[in-house]
């Protein structure tokens, strides 16, 4: 009886984590011209959907990989991480005026930096996108219509 009980006092405790450390969800976000691709109350709206739909046991919540569904998470990430490769790899060559084939080591720590980065401001509840991946953003955005 006291094992039961200390088991689900630590799932209690556990769950009540879970809601306090959640990550917050911006008020907006904005990109480096001011735009605003998307605000907080689109992504609750994307997660009625995502809800709505039962898409929480797709990917690898429960460690099944894909049996169940795409992982839309993800490949959203996925692709902003090619993307901001891509758009990193451009501004560095052109400013360097060589070629960054021989440099991936550098490349790839620009883009694990650039998207590690906290640039989300908590007073005004703004997260600030990098030009790169607020343009990743706009092109995925014709694919998951689609």
């Amino acid at each position: 009886m006291l094992l039961m009980a200390a088991g689900f006092a630590t799932l209690g405790y556990l769950a009540a984590r879970t809601y306090r450390d959640a990550p917050p969800i911006p008020a907006r976000v904005v990109d480096p011209t001011g735009g605003t691709p998307f605000t907080g109350q689109d992504v609750i709206a994307g997660q009625q959907i995502f809800l709505s739909h039962g898409l929480m046991e797709n990917g690898t919540i429960w460690g099944h990989g894909a049996y169940l569904g795409p992982d839309f998470s993800a490949e959203y990430l996925h692709t902003q991480a090619l993307d901001v490769r891509r758009s990193l790899s451009a501004s560095m060559n052109q400013n360097r005026g060589t070629s960054l084939q021989n440099d991936a080591g550098s490349l790839d720590a620009a883009v694990a930096h650039t998207l590690k980065e906290n640039r989300y401001e908590s007073p005004s509840g703004t997260l600030t996108f990098t030009q790169a991946e607020a343009d990743s953003f706009g092109a995925q955005q014709q694919k998951w219509r689609d």
